[in-house]
């Protein structure tokens, strides 16, 4: 119990004692100045859902997300979730043998409402829509699923916690393990000096996607070059991501000229910057 243990001063009779209660969590803590022993009983509280999402979080994931930080003020939070825990009252305090001993409490239909709005908005972002037609989905989609996961389970965990059932995640979590560690795609790429640029494309591209020929996903890039004047080569591509049914999920384009001391030497210098500048933009959409 926080504020316990080591000299300790004698404590008020209702300390510590009645801490379970089936419509509060209920925390104690005692300090040298009021606000520190508040900031314990808060933490007190804190530690009691972290201790039982941490029970639940062994048996059922290796993902570890539920570390759960305190203040001096009334509210604590989960800094994973970004929740915050409002809603909290002082019920008993006490000076005694110079130090403050305070109770504090939160309702825990408070908790659950709390818990169970931010289960549902994150559940509403994710695209199910895309996911349900193709079991193989796009790097953005899997990156948000990954991190919608996360919290899901958090915000799952702590409701359970409160003897509040959640909807089922196995669905989900079965498409991130389909498409884990890296979704896969087909690449296509159509024009002069392909196979040059494939080389590139598929070092650079392949930290977004492990490349397979019978691949639903297609990253289709169309590459224009021109040779400029002597040694000097313009290059434009233009990049397309599309699912399963042939939906385009994401377009982009770049270009590059350059003049090497000769061609081969302008090419290989070309493609590398096409390799690049498409995993700049690749990184920006799945990060955006």
């Amino acid at each position: 119990m926080a504020g316990c243990g080591g000299d300790s001063p004698k404590q008020p009779a209702w300390f510590g004692k009645n801490a379970q209660s089936e419509a509060f969590m209920i925390g104690f803590g005692s300090a040298k100045t009021l606000d520190a022993a508040k900031a314990r009983a808060l933490s007190d509280i804190s530690n009691q859902l972290s201790v039982q999402v941490s029970s639940q979080f062994k048996s059922h994931t290796q993902r570890q997300d539920s570390h759960i930080t305190h203040s001096a003020s009334n509210e604590v939070k989960l800094d994973t979730a970004g929740i915050e825990l409002s809603d909290v009252s002082y019920v008993k305090d006490e000076f005694k043998d110079n130090q403050y001993f305070v109770q504090a409490q939160i309702p825990k239909a408070s908790l659950i409402k709390q818990f169970q709005n931010s289960f549902n908005k994150e559940y509403g972002t994710l695209n199910f829509n895309r996911m349900s037609q193709c079991s193989n989905i796009s790097i953005k989609d899997k990156t948000r699923l990954a991190y919608a996961l996360d919290k899901l389970s958090l915000y799952g965990m702590l409701l359970h916690s409160l003897g509040v059932n959640t909807r089922d995640l196995s669905t989900l979590e079965d498409t991130l393990s389909k498409n884990s560690p890296l979704p896969t795609a087909r690449l296509q790429i159509q024009g002069a000096a392909g196979d040059i640029v494939a080389t590139e494309l598929e070092k650079e591209l392949g930290e977004f996607y492990n490349f397979d020929a019978e691949a639903e996903n297609v990253i289709n890039v169309k590459l224009k070059m021109n040779l400029v004047n002597g040694n000097t080569i313009k290059a434009d591509a233009i990049m397309t991501i599309y699912d399963c049914r042939k939906n385009a999920v994401f377009t982009t384009s770049v270009s590059n000229t350059h003049q090497g001391n000769n061609i081969d030497d302008s090419l290989s210098f070309t493609a590398k910057r096409i390799g690049v500048q498409l995993y700049k933009k690749l990184q920006e959409w799945v990060e955006g």
